[in-house]
Parts: structure tokens; C-alpha cells; sequence
């Protein structure tokens, strides 16, 4: 079933500036109308037509910047009327689309995302990161993997990954990505919790994709935190789960998860990482978080972590 939804995710995107309705979708996937729902209700937390039309606005959000006019990248997008986008538009990203177009101009609801441009920038991207990750590892004097000493490696290297949302001089979110083979993956992201619910999360994810696109990656990864799973939803991640233990074999683990009965749960991958911690890679629902708990608390001795993923 999540291979399914897979393919439908990346069949909206294709096909985001044509009429998408339920039925070419379930045409589409070859399940009936009712299939489609169910599959969505599992795996994200919007219905399927809901998650259509926020694709929609995101990629016409994109095109705001690319001088065309208001009205032509409405009707692309299946607005019949600018009055008709611009309140769709508000609902989703809390400004208007000129704010949006024009955030260089304005410090209303709409914040400016800009990259780090040199190390003083970055230093306090990463005081702004303690605040909304206070267990992170930033401080190590080391090279260890998201170590301050880790993160000047990484801009120098892809400085265009390393993004902040700024209300004036005030930094609001960011999002930290870096190159890992043909993929980025995200090790923070988050905003204030005055601005939420205002499209700048979305934004910072949308700029970040459109930024993997060009230096040629195919995907991008997420390690999503306990409550963030409805956020990648609507972003049209999927979800893979990491099951460790250095207590159960990979053999030991496969098992209890086939005494669970339960026919959405694929194994996608098994590993001995270091000799000592048996890995197993599962292919579920993000917003499935029984998994974790039946792992942590019923088998014991295991910890978990969801990892998000999507195509570019």
C-alpha cells in the first residue's frame, strides 16, 4: 500500500497544472475511488483532493518569482479568478500573493528566507537551532556529525542548503540540509511557535527542494521528531522506520514484527551497523506511531526513529 501511495504522490506532481480529480487519480493507481481514500487517510493526514490543492499552491508559490503574471499562474494552477487564488493563497501561506512575491519589501506576515552567506550568519543559525533542538550535539569540540566544527565543513561545501526565515533582523526558522550521495537530507528544521501556521515551515521546505533540484539530487530526507509527522505529511513525504537493538538480532526483530500480524509493515532493508547494533528498515505510515511503541515498550531493548523521504 505504500508503494502505491508512492506512486500516486509523484503522479501529482507531474501533473499539478492539469485538472486532477479522484477518478483520473484512482485511474491512475488502478484502485477504486474508496481505495485512493483509504490510502491516504493511513498515510497522510489530509484527504487526497486536500493535499492536491496545497501541492498546487506551493508550485505556484514558486512561480511568483519568475515574473509571470498573477492571473496566468492562477488559471495554470485551476483558479478561474485571482480573487479566488488569493484566498486559497491566504489560507495556506497567512499573506497575500504580492507579500509573498515582494517579502524583500514588506515585514508583514511573510518572512524572508535567505541562505548563509558566511560564518558570523551561520553561527547564529546555530544559536537559533539550540533554541528549537536544545539535546543537540552542536557544542562538541569535534568532528562528529552536526558538530559546529560539522557544519562549517558543510557550508563551505553547499552553502545553498543551509536556509533561515528572518522577520527583520530577527531570525524566525530555519532549515539545515546537506549533500548525501544523490540526496539531501534535512538534519534540522523547525520555526518559533509565534509562526506557525503561516506557510514559512512549507516555504523553507519548498526553497530547500527547489535548491536540491539544481545541484542534481533526487531526493530529500527527513528524521522527523516526536509531533512533526502530520507537517511531512502534507508535504507529500513517505515514511521509513529504523528499528535498532543491540539486545535482539535482525532475525529476532523480523520476527516479532511478523507476530504482529500486520500486512502494511515491509521490510525494505536489514543491517549490522559497527558489528554490534542489528538495524531494521521498515516501510510504514508516518503518522503510524504504534510501530514505535510496540517496538520500544512491548519487545524492549530497541529505540526507533522515523526517517521521511521524498522524490525531486
Amino acid at each position: 500500500m505504500a508503494a502505491v501511495y508512492e506512486e500516486i504522490i509523484i503522479y501529482i506532481d507531474e501533473h499539478l497544472k492539469e485538472e486532477l480529480t479522484l477518478d483520473k487519480i484512482a485511474e491512475f493507481a488502478g484502485y477504486s475511488t474508496w481505495h485512493i481514500y483509504k490510502i491516504f487517510k493511513i498515510y497522510t493526514a489530509v484527504p487526497v483532493m486536500t493535499y492536491v490543492r496545497r501541492k498546487k499552491l506551493y508550485a505556484a508559490a514558486n512561480e511568483l518569482y519568475t515574473g509571470r503574471k498573477l492571473y496566468d499562474i492562477a488559471l495554470d494552477y485551476g483558479y478561474e479568478t485571482p480573487a479566488g487564488f488569493y484566498k486559497a493563497f491566504q489560507r495556506i501561506f497567512g499573506c497575500s500573493p504580492s507579500d509573498y512575491k515582494n517579502n524583500n519589501e514588506t515585514r508583514r506576515e511573510f518572512m524572508n528566507i535567505e541562505q548563509v552567506k558566511n560564518i558570523e550568519e551561520l553561527n547564529k543559525v546555530l544559536d537559533f537551532t539550540r533554541i528549537i533542538y536544545p539535546n543537540a550535539r552542536i557544542d562538541i569540540e569535534s568532528d562528529e556529525k552536526y558538530s559546529s566544527k560539522w557544519w562549517i565543513g558543510s557550508f563551505e561545501k553547499n552553502p545553498e542548503l543551509i536556509l533561515y526565515a528572518k522577520e527583520g533582523e530577527k531570525i524566525c526558522g530555519i532549515i539545515m540540509g546537506w549533500t548525501d550521495g544523490e540526496s539531501v537530507t534535512v538534519a534540522y528544521d523547525g520555526i518559533l511557535a509565534d509562526y506557525k501556521n503561516k506557510g514559512i515551515h512549507e516555504a523553507l521546505f519548498i526553497e530547500l527542494e527547489n535548491r536540491a533540484k539544481k545541484l542534481g539530487c533526487k531526493g530529500v530526507a527527513v528524521g522527523v521528531s516526536e509531533g512533526k509527522e502530520e507537517f511531512y505529511a502534507k508535504l507529500g513525504y513517505t515514511g521509513s522506520m529504523l528499528v535498532q537493538s543491540e539486545k535482539h538480532s535482525v532475525d529476532e526483530l523480523k520476527k516479532y514484527l511478523a507476530s504482529l500480524k500486520n500486512k502494511n509493515y515491509e521490510i525494505t532493508g536489514t543491517n549490522v551497523y559497527d558489528g554490534y547494533v542489528n538495524q531494521l528498515w521498515l516501510r510504514v505510515s508516518i503518522l503510524d506511531k504504534d510501530l514505535k511503541k510496540k517496538y520500544e515498550e512491548e519487545l524492549g531493548d530497541c529505540w526507533t526513529q522515523i526517517i521521511v523521504g521524498k522524490s525531486i
